[in-house]
């Protein structure tokens, strides 16, 4: 209304300082347009799919191959559950992890993990591993192939190393991306956190009525680069937005859609994965916890098996992925390290990443019978 003032508008058309201002006025709207636009969108999924099976916090999505699927064994990927959403694995067009296996004939499941309401508050580690069966029975009932290739991203990547120790006579290979397993290979900012009292985050959950709330989460991961989630991304934000970078824009709103979106855990899951995964490092324990009835033993495993791991990733730095091949039965020449030079989200989703060393994935994988 103010704009609207014909006064206003006679000074704006005919004095040059309120030109300028009403251009830097006109800016620093689109700039806060903007922050407001990415805390009220929801992440999307880029490749069409469809929903074959739904359960609790399951809902297993299948991305058909159009084009050709010469591949015999089908994927199935797990995201991580972080308190994120899980289409990072097919983040946009140009970084989908679903469309490289595409490419190579794969057809493709990706289990969507939903946010808990207080029903699933309860749900721990071995229901989840449960909730994974289910949906690589439901390939499986599919496609009636027997041996499935399973892949894991950060958090996604112990689960399905966890589930392969169990059902290795379901999975024909397994892939781990950024997945943290001996958390005492290398030392990282999770590490620190991971030294708080049981308590603390007994209380977290408790804030969140039985859930553990994503933005929790998120706040932690941000903390751990505060200088750049609370100072440099606003900084360039502005600079494009001064600038008129419509494609830099563009980019923004997608990450920080994607980025600031947040989902609840079942705040039992999340406890577990604090006790035994961070603090007691109990996967590099043969039997030290049970899953279903089980001891869970890394050795098990031994089939082939791809580790990837990104050279600047400050969350799960190398030496705690790479560490699985230590602890598995699989022979050392069917092991493949794969080291990207960039971070934690570069490893899962970055355009290099998936253009180079994606792809050599692919490339292994094609060579298992």
């Amino acid at each position: 209304m103010f704009l609207m003032n014909p006064y206003v508008k006679y000074m704006v058309d005919n004095n040059s300082f309120w030109k300028f201002q009403y251009r830097k006025y006109k800016k620093m709207e689109t700039y806060f347009n903007i922050l407001y636009q990415v805390k009220h969108q929801t992440p999307g999924w880029s490749t069409n799919n469809n929903i074959i099976y739904e359960h609790q916090t399951l809902r297993l999505r299948h991305f058909p191959n159009r084009r050709d699927t010469s591949a015999r064994r089908p994927v199935l990927i797990l995201p991580p559950q972080a308190g994120h959403h899980s289409d990072l694995a097919d983040y946009s067009p140009a970084q989908s992890l679903v469309r490289v296996f595409h490419a190579y004939g794969y057809d493709v499941y990706v289990a969507e993990w939903m946010s808990a309401t207080r029903e699933y508050k309860d749900l721990g580690i071995d229901d989840y591993i449960r909730l994974t069966d289910e949906a690589v029975e439901e390939i499986r009932r599919r496609t009636d192939i027997y041996k499935i290739h399973l892949v894991g991203q950060c958090q996604g990547g112990w689960q399905a190393a966890i589930y392969t120790a169990l059902f290795q006579d379901k999975i024909a290979s397994l892939t781990t991306a950024a997945a943290p397993i001996d958390l005492e290979a290398a030392h990282s900012p999770i590490n620190d956190n991971a030294k708080m009292p049981m308590a603390f985050f007994e209380y977290l959950v408790a804030l969140g009525n039985g859930l553990m709330p994503g933005y929790f989460m998120l706040m932690g991961f941000k903390n751990m680069q505060a200088d750049e989630h609370y100072v440099r991304k606003y900084q360039r934000l502005w600079d494009m937005v001064r600038l008129g970078d419509e494609a830099g824009i563009k980019r923004f709103i997608h990450f920080e859609t994607w980025y600031e979106y947040t989902q609840f855990l079942p705040g039992r899951f999340y406890l577990e994965i604090i006790q035994n995964i961070f603090k007691e490092n109990k996967l590099t324990k043969p039997n030290s916890f049970k899953i279903l009835g089980q001891g869970v033993d890394l050795r098990n495993i031994d089939c082939p098996v791809i580790i990837m791991a990104g050279e600047r990733d400050h969350i799960t730095p190398p030496p705690q992925a790479f560490a699985l091949k230590k602890y598995i039965s699989t022979p050392e020449d069917d092991i493949v390290e794969i080291l990207t030079p960039g971070g934690h989200i570069g490893t899962l989703m970055g355009t290099e990443t998936l253009r180079e060393d994606w792809t050599a994935v692919n490339e292994v994988l094609k060579l298992i019978p």
